[in-house]
């Protein structure tokens, strides 16, 4: 297909559709910009900037701009109730009916978004965007631990603002342990992932060690973004969980999650693949299937 190189494109059942970027015209400045950019981006990735941000939304002022925001994303609002009190309350706002496939070797998406899958991933050579490439051993803070994922697959779902942004456990098991990782708060929008160098490292973000009944040892690491001061979790470390029990949610702003498959224990949709190798993501729903258990269990 032929698409502006301007423009961000993603794949949504069967055709493909330009991105509803939130405060796009701002992200442009802030990140393709030679002059203004560079001071603006120290400021915005500041915690200090999130932290004020997030004050803001929850004042009962802000509530004025949800109704604005749901036509202008056009957020689907299925099994949502509000009203809500302001626009933080909104954003993580809780969705009734959160559904997982039934077939116990079946992986449904833990949360609404725009997914990409890399298979026989190599985890000192990670991709970004545009050739750009990380480490897993950095990503993790553990060299050991991200050895044990060679060969394995990287599930990648990026959260947009306009999205449900709580995620749910895919699978039962047991959270085996939670580790919190300090850092930058950049945008995880593709204009930011293209400029700035091994952003998933650079950025806040908490990584749950999850032991599942169908997919094995899973790592699953919630990459905090611009306006996104606070990762909050709903269970506890050691925790015994069911599969579509919900596990976390983000406060206001674009967010990631990224979940590591071991080797041979997961194999990807075949659509969700042609899409990701082709270089879009493709638009989930919360429980949409992902892949399906591989032949390594």
């Amino acid at each position: 297909m032929m698409c502006d190189k301007n423009e961000i494109w993603v794949y949504n059942k069967g055709q493909y559709e330009r991105e509803l970027i939130c405060a796009e015209k701002w992200l442009r400045l802030i990140y393709e910009n030679p002059v203004i950019g560079a001071p603006l981006l120290f400021l915005l990735k500041r915690k200090m900037i999130s932290y004020i941000y997030g004050l803001y939304c929850r004042t009962s002022f802000s509530a004025r701009s949800i109704p604005h925001f749901i036509r202008q994303y056009q957020v689907d609002m299925t099994g949502c109730n509000g009203p809500y009190k302001n626009f933080a309350d909104f954003f993580s706002r809780e969705k009734e009916g959160v559904l997982m496939p039934l077939q116990p070797d079946v992986l449904g998406s833990p949360c609404e978004g725009l997914a990409s899958v890399y298979t026989d991933i190599d985890t000192e050579n990670l991709i970004t965007a545009k050739g750009d490439y990380f480490s897993l051993a950095e990503l993790f803070g553990d060299e050991t631990l991200a050895k044990n994922y060679q060969g394995g697959s990287m599930l990648r779902i990026r959260l947009t603002p306009a999205n449900y942004h709580r995620i749910h456990f895919f699978d039962n098991g047991t959270v085996t342990d939670i580790k919190y990782i300090n850092g930058d708060l950049y945008s995880v929008s593709p204009l930011a992932l293209n400029k700035i160098v091994r952003l998933y490292c650079r950025n806040k973000r908490a990584m749950v060690l999850f032991s599942s009944q169908n997919f094995g040892e899973v790592a699953l690491v919630e990459v905090g973004a611009t306006f996104v001061g606070s990762i909050v979790h709903t269970f506890d470390n050691g925790e015994t969980v069911c599969r579509g029990q919900e596990a976390a949610f983000f406060l206001p702003g674009g967010s990631l999650l990224l979940i590591f498959l071991k080797k041979d224990l997961f194999k990807p949709e075949e659509t969700l693949l042609k899409q990701s190798v082709d270089g879009y993501e493709t638009k989930v729903m919360i429980g949409e299937v992902l892949g399906i258990k591989g032949v390594g269990l």
